[in-house]
């Protein structure tokens, strides 16, 4: 009860007078600890247990892969199977999870044959819908349709996976068509759900279609835009380069333009050399996240674009001096059902040369 509700130094004064086999007590340590952020701290205690239960390792499972340490996650889950500790199912879904997050398929493709095969118990909607939403994260979106469609019952999460799984990759028809028959089955659109049509529809570039269901959400279905719908729409109105529009729509929200809504005008402008507009939307954008350099590069290159060289020192010397880090872009490569992280210009990675040589033939 402590260690769950965050009392951590009263639940260690406590399980320190108990014994090394209290493995109830020392899971609830583990996710503590875990809810904290404090995942060393909680590698600690499962180390030092002599005795683990599923739950044990579930909660180590589930712990790193929420506080977005995938590989941890997959790792831990491995040692869990070759323990032959029984699998319940929040470490399956937490383990489709990670594999979505890496891109590791092969080990989520591995995870989907375990569950046909060795599953005991019926697979649950929860459940079903983690395997549809690896696949769609791995970029497989055929394989979790398929999947999807054989599903006996779907919820509004469900649909909501395959739909944003369809946006991502930029499918609008296929998410319009989707968002018709969750609507047959008697599911109600949420928020998310509209999240993942205007991406689509941004993807796709298609202009009126957003503007629609922008409407229809509020009209049809009784839902308020929040800032992500309105980051949808500036997305996708900067992308079709009518920025005009795009800034007459944040000067109507009820709540003030946060950075991805700034950041999206200011993007968009980027691609069509609209400097007045960018500069303002980096006005914004600095008040709001004073240290980013990603914003500053951004701003930097809009205003080399349109010719107007001859700031961007200053600029660049403003981002030096604050001491501000931009970040490199990095890919994940699975090989061997090993995942590993390349970010720009990694030549010194133990691995390059192997994998450099495969996308040469």
């Amino acid at each position: 009860m402590y260690a769950s509700s965050g009392e951590m130094g009263f639940a260690e004064s406590v399980l320190g007078g108990f014994s090394e086999e209290n493995v109830l007590g020392k899971n609830a340590m583990i996710t503590g600890y875990m809810r904290q952020g404090r995942v060393e701290y909680a590698r600690q205690v499962f180390d030092k247990m002599s005795t683990r239960d599923s739950a044990s390792w579930s909660v180590m499972v589930t712990g790193y892969t929420r506080n977005g340490m995938y590989t941890e996650a997959l790792v831990v889950f491995q040692e869990m199977m070759g323990s032959k500790t029984p699998v319940n199912e929040s470490t399956l879904v937490s383990a489709l999870s990670a594999c979505g997050h890496l891109g590791a398929l092969d080990q989520g493709r591995w995870i989907h044959v375990y569950i046909d095969r060795m599953w005991d118990e019926s697979i649950s909607v929860n459940l079903g819908t983690s395997i549809v939403d690896m696949y769609a994260r791995c970029g497989c979106i055929e394989f979790g349709y398929e999947f999807f469609k054989n599903m006996p019952e779907k919820d509004v999460v469900t649909w909501g996976v395959i739909i944003s799984g369809f946006a991502t990759h930029g499918l609008a028809e296929k998410c319009f068509q989707l968002l018709d028959e969750m609507v047959a089955y008697g599911t109600q659109p949420n928020e998310v759900i509209f999240v993942a049509i205007l991406t689509a529809c941004s993807h796709a570039g298609l202009v009126d279609s957003g503007w629609l269901y922008f409407d229809q959400m509020t009209t049809l279905y009784g839902i308020k835009p929040s800032v992500h719908h309105y980051g949808c729409m500036v997305d996708l109105l900067g992308r079709a380069g009518r920025l005009a529009e795009a800034e007459e729509l944040v000067s109507t929200m009820a709540e003030e333009p946060n950075a991805i809504i700034w950041g999206s005008l200011l993007a968009g402008c980027r691609i069509h050399g609209d400097s007045r507009r960018g500069e303002f939307a980096f006005k914004n954008l600095i008040r709001l996240e004073p240290l980013s350099g990603e914003r500053f590069k951004l701003v930097s290159h809009l205003l080399a674009d349109v010719g107007q060289r001859e700031r961007v020192p200053k600029l660049r010397k403003e981002l030096s001096d604050r001491n501000l880090e931009t970040t490199r872009g990095s890919s994940l490569i699975e090989v061997d059902g090993e995942v590993h992280e390349f970010v720009a210009s990694d030549i010194d990675h133990r691995r390059y040369q192997e994998i450099y040589s495969l996308f040469q033939g």
